[in-house]
């Protein structure tokens, strides 16, 4: 018996490497879209304690990352006491205040309204550039009260972030604000300030690097095309040249593809798109290079073809 040459056992161990690392690759992206597909905290935060008061819910509606602007509806829950037989109609006078956002700061229900929902947008610090780790936060004051002026005075009140939305992680903290004061039945209080986080999910993530670690192989593997006709290694298909103008004009559509579609002048333009670009071009070049130094020649044209020409 032969034993097998070093070679095509080199060859069988490094199949088997790439094959584990692939598989390992792609269950890893499917655990983390399977993880944070549509995850978001649901806790709540209470910012005026007390008993039988009122839950403002915040469903995130969209994260308008160029924009810097936070979208979500505001709804109005309160307790039993606050609401007529019917369950959805107000029983006495009660008002919602929330701010800073674009819309309207106070929603007032009257006796026998229904309470409605709003849709509200508020700024949300970030910078979009960092993408796809960039990471926004919006600073929001909301508290339910009843009566006006003098006689306002503010309802126990819990903020709960509900839902989600695709392709972002959303959480929930408050901050003390010493600055800020309303009036309860227990007398004046300190009013927190509610964060939300709104942070890009793990699979988006990971969906972005597999993308660019995709789109810089192109690149490496033009260039070793082009390296090996220029030395003669390989012979020159000048077919080639299409497929690799093809690669140039497929990397903007690519680098729109990525998730959130960052805005041009991101960091991933400097370190990754535009050196892409750069090896593209670098191959097409030395491939044409390489057409001219191995390519068929023409053949010259005959005295005899040249004077038909001429007639």
């Amino acid at each position: 018996m032969t034993e097998l040459s070093p070679r095509p056992r080199r060859r069988r161990w490094l199949t088997a490497v790439v094959a584990v690392v692939a598989v390992i690759v792609y269950a890893v992206v499917v655990l983390l879209y399977a993880g944070g597909l549509r995850a978001s905290s649901n806790e709540c935060e209470t910012v005026i304690d007390g008993a039988d008061g009122v839950t403002v819910l915040l469903q995130p509606a969209a994260v308008h990352a160029a924009e810097q602007r936070l979208e979500f509806q505001v709804t109005l829950d309160p307790s039993d006491n606050f609401l007529s037989l019917d369950g959805y109609t107000a029983k006495q006078g009660i008002s919602l205040l929330t701010f800073p956002v674009d819309g309207s700061l106070v929603q007032s229900f009257a006796e026998g309204e229904a309470l409605a929902s709003s849709t509200q947008s508020d700024y949300a610090a970030g910078v979009v550039e960092e993408w796809p780790f960039d990471s926004y936060e919006a600073d929001l004051t909301t508290y339910a009260f009843t009566g006006s002026g003098a006689d306002e005075l503010a309802l126990p009140t819990r903020v709960c972030l509900h839902d989600s939305v695709p392709g972002w992680q959303l959480e929930m903290h408050k901050i003390d604000d010493p600055d800020k004061k309303v009036n309860t039945a227990q007398g004046k209080v300190t009013l927190p300030i509610v964060v939300i986080t709104a942070t890009r999910s793990a699979s988006t993530v990971a969906f972005g690097i597999v993308l660019l670690g995709l789109m810089a192989v192109v690149p490496v593997l033009v260039l070793f095309v082009a390296i090996s006709a220029y030395t003669g290694r390989r012979k020159v298909e000048a077919t080639l040249t299409s497929w690799i103008g093809a690669m140039i004009f497929a990397t903007i559509p690519l680098r729109n593809f990525l998730p959130g579609s960052p805005p041009v002048g991101s960091w991933i333009d400097y370190l990754v798109v535009l050196w892409v670009i750069v090896g593209l071009v670098t191959g097409l070049a030395i491939y044409i290079l390489a057409w001219n130094r191995w390519g068929t020649r023409a053949s010259p044209r005959s005295l005899h073809d040249a004077e038909q020409s001429q007639h």
